[in-house]
């Protein structure tokens, strides 16, 4: 074996990180769906980056309440030309942490942008410790982030549990 050129270095890379309030939506309907999801048998409760209660991937993706949700963030997406590449909505999921979860550092590669929904206000910060951004939940605030970007949680301190819709949107092909 020959290697004829060996490069590691880093580069700078365009990003965008967007954060913002949907408005007045009904958060207990979510909040059940969401204790309803995390007992059905196709639950990821503690089997994905997620050290907490998880709905599967799919479990809002059709659901009408969020996609008029999402429908208004896509529309300002669209309005102000951010994602530079058409996409659509790969999946959506609910999760409670409760005390002792947390949520590992990770990114969610390969989609195209990815986002979360908070549906009540908690004490448990989300980072994203290469932007040096600090999100801390707030009911009806959302953050839209590139998939690349790497976040995490630190362990839930408080009593009180956590609950949020997290999503994916995927590049879509020229065929799509």
């Amino acid at each position: 074996m020959k290697i004829n050129k060996l490069i590691i270095s880093s580069i700078v890379r365009e990003y965008f990180f967007i954060t913002g309030s949907v408005g007045k939506i009904d958060y207990k309907y979510f909040i059940d769906k969401i204790e309803e999801g995390i007992t059905l048998t196709t639950n990821l409760n503690y089997k994905t980056n997620v050290i907490g209660k998880q709905t599967d991937f799919d479990y809002f993706l059709n659901d009408k309440n969020f996609i008029k949700i999402i429908k208004k963030i896509i529309f300002y997406l669209e309005e102000n030309n951010i994602p530079k590449h058409p996409y659509e909505l790969a999946d959506a999921w609910g999760l409670r942490e409760d005390f002792g979860d947390y949520t590992k550092e990770h990114h969610h590669l390969p989609y195209y942008i990815s986002g979360v929904l908070y549906l009540n206000t908690h004490s448990q910060s989300l980072y994203f410790p290469e932007l040096q951004q600090e999100i801390k939940p707030k009911r009806g605030e959302f953050v839209l982030f590139p998939s690349y970007i790497k976040h995490y949680t630190n362990l839930n301190t408080n009593d009180k549990s956590k609950y949020a819709l997290a999503f994916n949107f995927k590049y879509l092909t020229i065929l799509q």
